[in-house]
């Protein structure tokens, strides 16, 4: 698996906004390549042009007379793997600075699980963690300052910037796994006041499983999201996928979900990592606003979603969100923080322009909260 390479050389550098105009997701041509990336392993990113091409926004609110102040950068982040927006400037600015809101640099560490061995027993994949090392790995998060959060808190963060804590931790965990959850992650979601998300293959289970799952939900601890219908080799997504299948593996799980605990998903997260721009529209149109990858990209950041350049042809970061393997959990928490720490110091440079900005481009249509 390939590691996210920690540096504690941070830069500030930044890259401008940008000239490219403001266009719906929808509105562009779907890539002829395909982007898959297998569950067993993160592939990795092609070298790419060091500027940064803003991520077209979902709904402008004024058009700027001058360049934006600069985003922020990092070396911290895998060759090719390029943060990415997804707001106009106006909008990006007034929620980024409104009283109340999540504070700049505001950090969420998504991590995937899938199985967790015995300890002292053989583990013979590289999706497999021991009880030992997750028990490490979060408590090595809760020694940092980490709080989990929700789905919904995370799309309300993603979306309007609403506080969150300023470490925040998604927890998921992949295919049809109660024992998992039940037997080894509820004593430390109960030790430490947590909560996790169950990405949940929805198509095979019977009726003592969907129970299992209602007293995992009943627990308060536990929410449950898509992770396809039938979710095997043939169902994963490609450019040859027949439309039926994606149909069946996206629109499925929000019947079965709404029928077995009364919940409408939010996010999808992609079977076996794969992803592509026809699927992606369907997911959209099925109500569906966040999907995660197998990537292991980055933290995520409001307005701010490192992407690989297969991600990035799909123009919709928020459809193609990163994911840290639990594997690596203890490690990237660290890097997740020097990052978060650098975007801080930042901001904290750069407020007074982007607020001076924001007043001469935006306040007309937009008055900007703060004094």
């Amino acid at each position: 698996m390939l590691l996210l390479v920690i540096s504690l050389g941070l830069s500030a550098c930044a890259t401008a906004w940008g000239a490219t105009p403001w266009v719906t997701p929808t509105a562009l041509a779907p890539p002829t390549a395909s982007a898959t990336a297998a569950h067993g392993s993160v592939l990795p990113t092609p070298s790419l042009p060091p500027t940064l091409a803003p991520t077209p926004s979902f709904s402008p609110t004024a058009r700027p007379t001058s360049s934006p102040p600069p985003l922020f950068q990092t070396r911290q982040l895998l060759s090719g793997v390029i943060p990415q927006s997804y707001l106009d400037p106006c909008t990006y600015l007034r929620l980024r600075w409104t009283p109340g809101n999540a504070a700049p640099g505001t950090i969420v560490v998504p991590f995937m699980y899938h199985s967790v061995r015995q300890s002292g027993r053989p583990i013979r994949d590289n999706i497999t963690v021991s009880a030992d090392y997750l028990a490490q790995s979060l408590n090595h998060a809760h020694d940092l300052g980490f709080q989990t959060i929700t789905m919904a808190e995370l799309a309300a963060f993603l979306h309007h910037n609403a506080y969150i804590p300023p470490r925040s931790l998604l927890i998921i965990v992949d295919d049809r796994s109660q024992g998992t959850v039940r037997n080894h992650f509820l004593p430390l979601l109960e030790k430490y006041d947590w909560t996790l998300t169950m990405a949940y293959i929805t198509g095979v289970g019977n009726d003592r499983e969907w129970q299992e799952i209602r007293d995992l939900v009943a627990t308060g601890r536990v929410d449950v999201q898509a992770h396809g219908f039938l979710h095997n080799a043939e169902t994963y997504f490609t450019e040859t996928t027949p439309e039926d299948i994606l149909h069946q593996e996206i629109e499925g799980p929000i019947t079965a979900l709404e029928t077995h605990l009364g919940t409408r998903p939010r996010a999808f997260i992609w079977p076996g990592g794969n992803f592509t721009a026809r699927a992606i529209q369907i997911a959209r149109q099925a109500g569906y606003d966040l999907g995660f990858t197998a990537y292991a990209r980055g933290p995520l950041m409001f307005n701010w979603v490192p992407l690989g350049e297969p991600e990035q042809a799909m123009h919709d970061p928020l459809m193609v969100l990163p994911r840290y393997w639990g594997t690596t959990a203890y490690v990237n928490l660290d890097a997740a923080v020097a990052i978060a720490e650098a975007a801080q110091a930042f901001a904290a440079a750069q407020r007074e322009q982007e607020l001076a900005w924001y007043r001469q481009n935006c306040s007309a249509e937009d008055p900007l909260p703060v004094e």
